[in-house]
């Protein structure tokens, strides 16, 4: 159990790296994907879905106002989904991407509720009882703790309820998100042929 809290812990600390603390490009599913996959025993295993992850996330950049789906989170919940509930690849991807879907949502109401306090943390900084240190370091700690605990939930959700259900998933499900999942890199590839291959409007 300790060795999944820190792998969830490692996980939201790389996603972290998305836009608030550092853009290394940790974050990038295809490293993500491999340090997950080394920090839960299974390198390779990480390497690949973060590399799956990383062609079909490759067009979104986390610009302005646009909360993306989390690749990091798409590649490390099914790292840690694969290794500790041994969920086959192919399922662990899917959930991971659904739940890149409803993490963009979460985001978004953070940053909603963070708005709502601007005029309150504006005046305490006026006031001087609040200095622009402390403000930082408590909004990396409420980002965090709300990405960490995301990941946990989600993790304790989905991975006993694989392991109960497993034995009756139907052999056809099981080939139709095999199929489904090693399409995965032919559309990513497309896509990425689509976006290099497009040529800039010359007035």
């Amino acid at each position: 159990m300790l060795e999944l809290i820190i792998a969830c812990a490692a996980l939201a600390l790389l996603e972290m790296d998305t836009t608030y603390l550092g853009q290394f490009l940790f974050s990038r599913p295809a490293c993500t994907g491999a340090i997950m996959g080394y920090i839960c025993g299974d390198f390779f295993l990480g390497l690949q879905l973060g590399v799956f992850t990383e062609l079909l996330f490759i067009d979104f950049v986390p610009v302005g106002g646009f909360v993306p789906p989390s690749g990091a989170i798409c590649a490390g919940i099914g790292v840690i989904l694969s290794t500790y509930f041994n969920m086959d690849i192919y399922f662990s991807f899917f959930i991971g991407l659904i739940l890149s879907l409803l993490f963009a949502f979460v985001e978004k109401a953070l940053r909603k509720y963070r708005s709502k306090l601007l005029p309150s943390i504006e005046k305490q900084l006026i006031e001087g009882s609040l200095t622009p240190s402390s403000l930082i370091a408590q909004s990396f700690l409420v980002e965090y703790m709300a990405v960490f605990i995301f990941v946990l939930i989600m993790i304790t959700l989905f991975g006993p309820a694989f392991c109960y259900i497993d034995g009756n998933i139907p052999k056809s499900l099981h080939i139709a998100f095999k199929f489904s999942y090693f399409l995965v890199p032919w559309i990513g590839l497309s896509m990425l042929f689509i976006s290099f291959s497009t040529k800039p409007k010359v007035d």
